[in-house]
Formats: C-alpha cells, structure tokens, sequence
C-alpha cells in the first residue's frame, strides 16, 4: 500500500520524548534542509530536557525544531531540520505556532536564531515570513601572524580559573552582555572543566574579567570563545592583558590561527582585537529576534 507524498498529507507536531533520540537523529542525519548552531552531541543533552517538537506528515516524522534551555526569559532555537517533500513555507507554517506556544508556558519572552550567511538562507527567509526580524550580525575574526603589540595592565594579576571562581565569573557575565549572550553555571561549569585554557584577570584580589579557548584541528587552530572584563575596569589595558596571554598560549602550542566572534555592534572590542593583528574573514552570522 502506498504512502501519499508528505506534501498532501495532514501535518501535525508533537513534543519529542525520551524515545525520540534515534528518530531525530535520523532526521538530522537525511533532512534535505537543516540549520545548527550546535554539535550533535549537544544536540543529543539539549533532547533530554529543552524544548522539542516533531514535525509529522500523516505518521512519520519530517521535520524537527529544537531550543536551548531557557535563561532568564531568553532562549535560541538549535535546530530546525526538514527532510524532502515539504515546502519550507508549509513546514514553518505547521511548527512555529506550537513550538512558540511550548516556549511560552516556559516563560520565554523572547527567541533568537543565528543563521549562517548564505547556507542558511531558506531558514531566514521562512522565519522573516513569520514575524522574526534582524537583531544584530555576528563576524569572524582571525588571527595567522602572533606578534603582540603590547602586553597590556602588567598590575593585575591572570591566572587559571577554578571552580571557586564561578560565581564571580558569572558576575562578570551579567555585568558584560545582554541575556541573550550570557552564559549559565552549566556552560561555565563544563568550558572550565573541558577547555584547555580557562584564566580569570583579578586586581585586589577581585575577578574583573575572565577568558577561555578552544583547540581544533590538532592543534593548529585556537579558537577565543569568551573574553570579558567588568565594564568599569575597561579602558586600562586589562582586556589587552587577558588577550596577550590568549595569544601566548596560541603561539606556545604552535597554532597557526586564532579565531573569535564578536557583535558588529561591540566596536570597543573591535577595535582591540584589529589592534592586536585580528583580521574580518567576511564570515558572518545574522541572529534574527522573536518576540512573543
């Protein structure tokens, strides 16, 4: 007996359970389009407790829309995975309305998504359609020469980062970024435990800023995840002092380039790293906003 063709077929959602993971990892595996911010084993944690719904043609799984965890009202869509025989228009059109009301009753006010510019473009332009609009862009910045021009505040005080640092580091964290960029003790918790250079800066013995890195590739490449430092002890060469051990460690391994991302909106922070010899790739991401 045949099957109809998904796009005649009625489309429904259903939340993701505990026995969904092999299903929507079929799915991420075979969509003909997806869009993710993160890796699969992220995905695989995000599935046991963040919010999730399936997309259904008749009784089969199509497509899959997944969040991070929600914090502090603020949540980003991680996933959104559709598989052939559906239009983009009749998939969003089918999962967005649910998937916005789940995020509500969890108290969520506002959405964002990042998409990568061009690859993700049948996504941008599908959620423009329905009500999301242009937040900010997000560049790629690297760095293939380690010179260093200056070692910037030599009175303060960098040094790795411990446990006992947390809370002081997600004061820091607040007192840096809007809630949609903050980070959670989970994520510092985990950067701490499994990055490879994790420093926190002190002056009088106080947490003022704090940084931390990736390894890829073997090596080659260092990648600077996070680097901030309190508001008003910026301006007098503490930020330069946490990014000239950035790039000390960088060239101590032999890494031939180190990357960053940053808001095209952080001019301040812009400016020190082109300073330092950091260059704009021409990558970008456009992070689209809901608000519901």
């Amino acid at each position: 007996m045949s099957h109809l063709s998904p796009s005649s077929e009625l489309l429904t959602t259903r939340p993701v359970s505990s026995d969904d993971l092999e299903i929507a990892l079929h799915l991420l595996d075979h969509a003909d389009r997806w869009l993710m911010s993160v890796g699969v084993d992220e995905v695989v944690g995000l599935l046991a407790r963040a919010p999730a719904l399936l997309l259904l043609a008749g009784d089969r799984p199509h497509g899959i829309i997944l969040s991070d965890w929600t914090h502090e009202t603020v949540t980003w869509i991680r996933v959104l995975a559709l598989s052939s025989g559906l239009s983009t228009t009749r998939a969003i059109d089918a999962l967005l309305p649910p998937f916005h009301q789940t995020l509500r009753a969890r108290g969520v006010a506002r959405i964002y998504v990042a998409c990568a510019d061009p690859d993700d473009s049948w996504a941008m332009a599908a959620l423009r359609n329905v009500g999301y609009t242009h937040d900010t862009d997000v560049i790629v910045y690297e760095k293939v020469c380690m010179n260093i021009p200056t070692q910037g505040n030599p009175t303060v005080r960098v040094r790795a980062a411990t446990v006992g640092d947390i809370p002081a580091i997600l004061a820091v964290d607040t007192r840096c970024f809007s809630a949609e960029w903050r980070k959670d003790a989970v994520q510092i918790s985990t950067a701490l435990h499994e990055t490879p250079r994790f420093l926190v800066v002190e002056e009088n013995l106080e947490v003022v800023g704090y940084a931390f890195v990736t390894i890829h590739r073997e090596g080659r490449l260092v990648h600077l995840v996070r680097i901030a430092v309190l508001p008003d002890r910026q301006h007098r060469g503490i930020g330069a002092r946490l990014l000239y051990e950035v790039v000390s460690y960088a060239t101590a391994i032999g890494a031939q380039r180190l990357t960053l991302n940053t808001q095209a909106y952080n001019r301040n922070a812009r400016r020190l790293y082109e300073w330092f010899g950091f260059r704009h790739t021409g990558d970008r991401q456009i992070i689209l906003r809901c608000d519901l």
